[in-house]
């Protein structure tokens, strides 16, 4: 036997190991996450979001709760965007700075903040933020140092989180066209 049918033997032995792979193939819109108790602490849409602390690259420490109805610096919503510098997410981050942050410049105060969970440390962070050229810009970018946001959101690598001025969640999902990000900010901001 040939080694290019013994390749194809192989894999054809390992897909019908599987078993029934359709449901892969067919992707769906239907949320298959389980079902939360809303108002309860968590990652999920309807659940509140754990106050939490990571250092920021303008020398300060970004603290969610200061961002909430009662902080410091209050605000409507508060955005993350979960990046690793690539790519896919710099595209990400662009579509947001130019085509969604305009849309909502005069409604309400959002603070739209890029979590970096991938450099390691918050010097490497602000060269990452420098080098893909959002220093400077309205995003705060922080450093999940020990990726404690990454576990807590059960983020990757453009995932979206909007909390609203009250801590609740409202959306958390993957980026795709900015779309779900849209009309979420629609939906909360005066």
């Amino acid at each position: 036997m040939s080694m290019t049918k013994t390749y194809m033997l192989a894999a054809l032995l390992t897909l019908t190991a599987c078993g029934n792979t359709f449901d892969d193939l067919n992707p769906s819109s239907e949320d298959l996450r389980p079902a939360v108790t809303a108002n309860s602490i968590g990652s999920q849409p309807s659940q509140i979001a754990a106050d939490f602390s990571a250092p920021a690259t303008n020398g300060t420490t970004f603290k969610l709760s200061d961002y909430l109805t009662g902080g410091a610096f209050a605000s409507d919503a508060v955005v993350l965007y979960f990046t690793m510098w690539c790519p896919i997410c710099i595209s990400h981050t662009d579509h947001i700075l130019y085509n969604i942050i305009p849309q909502f410049q005069t409604r309400g105060t959002t603070v739209y903040v890029l979590v970096d969970y991938v450099s390691g440390s918050i010097a490497s962070t602000t060269v990452s933020e420098a080098v893909n050229g959002y220093a400077g810009s309205v995003f705060t970018t922080i450093a999940d140092e020990n990726q404690s946001l990454l576990n807590q959101f059960h983020g990757a690598m453009g995932k979206t989180i909007v909390i609203d001025k009250h801590g609740v969640i409202q959306m958390n999902e993957d980026f795709r066209t900015g779309d779900k990000l849209i009309n979420t900010l629609n939906t909360i901001l005066p």
